[in-house]
């Protein structure tokens, strides 16, 4: 079941272009990245608060100047990890949804509701009566097609760490190869757990465009909360930090989403990870539920 749920995934188009679309936009952020630096420099060279934006005050322009330039160092190791980071949330670890993080809770949401669009599930099901082996070829071939795009993703990451050192004046690599190969391991890790979300999602769901939306309502919604809670708590609450964009971003890097923002950020990296494999867990387990005991048509 295994090979030819990869089979499906290998010789049709979504792969390919959701991998494409993963790469493009770790590029645009590997560049961002690079290029951000010089743009504030040039800016701070002009005077006055051009750094922060054409209308800010000297005072904002001084209180703000640390922390963009903190973000934007590239000489100094958090920024160097986050540019590591293979989900391309950036520097500032926004916990917004990077754009690999979309790709691979599409390829799952994709991987079994396109069985149920075109009816490809009967056959299927004819073939391998049991539905758990089914649901369990599909997580089987989206992780690899996940760890596939993760690596290629972590070449890139590579490549613009290394031409980010190179062409910045005195900076020099302060990763180690423990920090880098535990950043990607994690990556590559939350990466197969996101594409399981989606497959969790598109499994309870079944309608294609439904699964999306529900897709694109997450990636949009779970910022505005994660600032909404932080806002109204005052930054004492740490509820927020549960939502699973949030729990993958800290999980690969050890940045969280909350604290960027203001809040509380009391979870470590392992409990990240459990937390999201229970956002997992939960979605492919009511998706097995329902495909055990639902007609396919």
């Amino acid at each position: 079941m295994f090979r030819a749920e990869l089979l499906k995934l290998r010789t049709t188009r979504t792969p390919w272009a959701l991998g494409v679309v993963a790469l493009a936009g770790m590029v645009l952020v590997q560049a961002l990245t690079i290029v951000l630096p010089r743009v504030l420099s040039s800016l701070e060279g002009m005077g006055g608060g051009a750094t922060v934006g054409l209308q800010a005050s000297p005072e904002m322009t001084a209180d703000l100047a640390p922390d963009l330039g903190s973000l934007t160092d590239l000489g100094a190791a958090p920024v160097q990890r986050a540019m590591l980071d293979l989900l391309g949330n950036g520097p500032a670890g926004s916990g917004s949804a990077g754009v690999s993080v979309i790709c691979m809770l599409l390829l799952g949401v994709l991987a079994v509701t396109t069985d149920f669009r075109t009816g490809g599930i009967v056959p299927t099901a004819l073939v391998v009566p049991s539905r758990l082996r089914v649901l369990a070829g599909k997580a089987g071939a989206t992780a690899v097609v996940a760890l596939v795009i993760g690596a290629a993703l972590a070449v890139l990451t590579a490549l613009g760490l290394l031409a980010a050192v190179a062409s910045t004046p005195g900076a020099q690599l302060m990763v180690g190869a423990g920090d880098v190969l535990g950043v990607w391991g994690r990556g590559l890790l939350v990466l197969v757990l996101f594409a399981w979300l989606g497959l969790g999602i598109g499994t309870l769901i079944r309608g294609q465009v439904a699964a999306i939306l529900v897709v694109v309502g997450l990636v949009v919604v779970e910022p505005l909360i994660q600032a909404a809670v932080v806002l109204l708590s005052g930054g004492t609450s740490s509820a927020a930090a549960w939502l699973p964009l949030g729990l993958g971003s800290l999980a690969s890097t050890g940045q969280s989403a909350t604290s960027v923002l203001g809040g509380l950020a009391p979870l470590g990296v392992g409990v990240a990870v459990l937390g999201l494999a229970a956002w997992v867990a939960v979605a492919l387990g009511s998706g097995a539920v329902t495909f055990r005991r639902r007609d396919l048509v």
